[in-house]
């Protein structure tokens, strides 16, 4: 009964260990994955678009500063014709949460064309957006604007949907929750790995095309 117990335990210890294996090496893939992928940002692009990604916006009125440092770098760019279109991505499945909207709104007063700014409301995840913005807005290149941390599983998406991409980083400041951010981006990375390479994923929601030109 002991010995049977022991092998037990043996086992679970094992099974730990191949998962804890399977973690870190998916997540050292999908961080090493972007280097053979990168194009310089600056080279010209034939269609100049960058897609603003989710992230925590304030009573439903004002971007949080990581989004609005995602949003500052991006209107940077569009000020000096390194974009020229933008595709702002969030959720709207709540009667007072409308995360595109904030994101269109911000950037219309900083300048930028309210006909510049197409919205994708039906944020699930960063894998759904990527995967729209080629659906639907038949991107093919694009730029990206975000933090480091959240950097390396948007390249690996991208890449791995067959979108060229280029990218600029937005680490304009140190963030109050950066630790639980990175920490949740581990789990994201592996979340992330499983619909690009076994479940082949397909967004809840997709329409019609639409010309972003």
């Amino acid at each position: 009964m002991f010995d049977k117990f022991i092998q037990n335990i043996r086992y679970l210890f094992l099974i730990i260990i191949l998962v804890l294996l399977s973690f870190f090496s998916i997540n050292y893939y999908i961080i090493n994955f972007w280097w053979n992928f990168i194009y310089n940002w600056d080279l010209k692009l034939e269609n100049k678009v960058w897609l603003v990604l989710w992230a925590w916006i304030k009573n439903n009125t004002y971007p949080s500063d990581i989004l609005k440092d995602r949003l500052d770098v991006a209107i940077e760019s569009y000020n000096k014709n390194i974009i020229s279109k933008v595709i702002v991505s969030g959720d709207n499945s709540k009667i007072n949460h409308n995360e595109p909207e904030v994101m269109q709104k911000y950037l219309i007063e900083k300048g930028v064309l309210k006909s510049d700014i197409f919205k994708d409301h039906a944020w699930f995840d960063t894998y759904d957006s990527i995967y729209r913005a080629k659906a639907i807005f038949d991107v093919k290149e694009m730029i990206i604007f975000t933090q480091e941390y959240h950097l390396y599983r948007a390249l690996y998406i991208w890449n791995k949907l067959w979108i060229k991409t280029y990218w600029i980083t937005t680490d304009n400041h140190k963030y109050i929750h950066i630790v639980s951010f990175k920490s949740r981006e581990l789990f994201s990375r592996i979340k992330a790995f499983f619909e690009v390479e076994l479940l082949k994923s397909t967004p809840k929601f997709l329409w019609e095309k639409i010309d972003i030109n």
